[in-house]
């Protein structure tokens, strides 16, 4: 048993059969709908041209016939004669399927010759010129030619009137036979263009396919530029393909070098924890089971700063490309930063000062990566560098926004500055940690637009500067 088919079911594989359609395909469409309409224009224009000749030759036709029996009218005393020719006719009458009809009339309206069906729809000098007309005698549509000739009589002058008219089959069959030479030109000429043009439209999407070609071929590890030949038109595709894979092939360098270093410092906590709690079980006293405790707990909190400090530096890394960027309360920021930094339990009393900024300084940035530098910046400065006193002041000039952490330290040697800010470089001063504190502050900072910047005031300690630009800045 056999169940129809749900109508959103047929609508949506209707939308994805559409959304599969190649350029090609959407360019033969384009093309089929311009040459049909094309074509169609040109065959009605055709149609109204093969009308309008085969109406302008046999109208010169029966023009022609008025004007030679125009000739013959005279007067005979006191009545007007007419003798049409026969040579009037002969044109006319080689269309043997259609009937003529002729009538000369007086000035007084009095037929002279001929049928007396047809009279003149004009008269006066409104004769002097031929005149033409369509019309009905004995029930069949006829085309009408009137002209007339000026005469006098001894009783009377004015305008005799000759009337010639022909049915319309010769013409029309006329009309007919030059639209299907033109018709059949047009669309031989239609079909040639159409194919025509997508042979070129084939030959032009051939680099597109090409690049297809190219990436199809690709291992997916395979982050290289594109080295494909390609016009001008598509050059901006394959540099804009380049550009992603440049940006991959970054990120995937980034990745590999933070999961190799990150195994490698996370192993080593790990390993001492693992050898601490083996050597727990042959300690036989409660003193030395609590000293082994103490160093388990030190190693595992030295494991779970360098967990943050990994995380934190992969997130800034991630967002760096990634997080929009929006208008950011520097001071505010600073503040928590200073609030969240500092550790609660330190082995010394520490003097923490703020120096919030007179007015609001706002960046463009992203929130939650300043966050992160800033609170990094502090925790640096708290637990390896301030032995009493630590400063935080926010502040502006000439379009540049700063933090500045300055302590009492004898802060990080000159010639070590470059390698303090290379993740996992930077100088070991015996405390735990991976070195990757300024690094990360250095990262955001960069990626803002900004700069990190290390100072040895005169009058003593240590100054950390991180400096961003403003929106006000040119």
């Amino acid at each position: 048993m056999t169940s129809a088919a749900h109508p959103a079911g047929r609508g949506m594989t209707f939308l994805r059969d559409r959304a599969q359609r190649s350029v090609f395909d959407h360019l033969r469409l384009l093309l089929a709908g311009v040459f049909l309409s094309g074509g169609a224009l040109a065959l009605l224009a055709a149609w109204f041209f093969s009308n309008a000749l085969a109406n302008d030759t046999y109208d010169r036709l029966l023009i022609s016939a008025a004007v030679q029996i125009a000739e013959t009218v005279g007067i005979d005393q006191t009545h007007v004669t007419a003798n049409p020719p026969d040579a009037a006719f002969e044109t006319l009458a080689l269309a043997r399927d259609d009937r003529l009809f002729y009538a000369v009339r007086a000035p007084d309206g009095r037929l002279v010759t001929g049928s007396g069906m047809l009279a003149a729809r004009v008269s006066g000098r409104e004769l002097e010129s031929p005149r033409l007309a369509d019309a009905e005698v004995a029930g069949e549509a006829v085309r009408t030619a009137t002209i007339g000739r000026y005469i006098t009589t001894p009783g009377e002058a004015g305008w005799a009137s000759i009337v010639v008219a022909q049915t319309r089959l010769a013409r029309n069959a006329l009309a007919v036979n030059l639209m299907l030479k033109i018709g059949a030109l047009i669309v031989f000429v239609s079909a040639l263009g159409f194919f025509s043009a997508l042979a070129v439209a084939r030959r032009a999407l051939l680099p597109l396919a090409r690049i297809e070609q190219a990436l199809g071929q690709r291992d997916l590890n395979d982050v290289r530029p594109l080295a494909v030949s390609s016009p001008r038109e598509t050059q901006a595709l394959v540099d804009a393909i380049n550009q992603v894979m440049a940006r991959l092939a970054d990120r995937m360098a980034k990745l590999q070098a933070f999961v190799g270093v990150a195994a490698h410092q996370i192993r080593t906590p790990i390993a001492a924890v693992t050898a601490q709690a083996e050597l727990l079980e042959a300690d036989r006293t409660p003193a030395a089971r609590r000293a082994r405790a103490e160093r388990i707990r030190g190693r595992l909190a030295e494991l779970g700063r360098l967990t943050n400090q990994l995380l934190g530096h992969a997130m800034v890394v991630y967002r760096a490309d990634t997080a929009p960027h929006a208008i950011v309360d520097l001071g505010e920021v600073a503040r928590k930063a200073l609030r969240e930094g500092v550790p609660q339990a330190l082995d010394r009393d520490l003097i923490v000062t703020f120096h919030p900024p007179s007015r609001s300084i706002r960046v463009q940035g992203d929130a939650l990566s300043l966050h992160e530098g800033l609170t990094n910046l502090v925790h640096n400065a708290a637990v390896h560098g301030a032995p009493s006193r630590l400063e935080v002041r926010v502040d502006e000039s000439d379009g540049w926004a700063t933090v500045s952490v300055w302590d009492n330290g004898p802060g990080i040697p000159r010639d070590t500055w470059a390698a303090a800010v290379t993740p996992f470089t930077a100088p070991r001063t015996g405390r735990p940690g991976a070195g990757l504190g300024l690094s990360i502050v250095h990262e955001i900072a960069t990626a803002h637009g900004g700069r990190l910047e290390f100072d040895l005031p005169p009058d003593g300690g240590f100054t950390v500067r991180v400096s961003l630009p403003t929106p006000e800045r040119p």
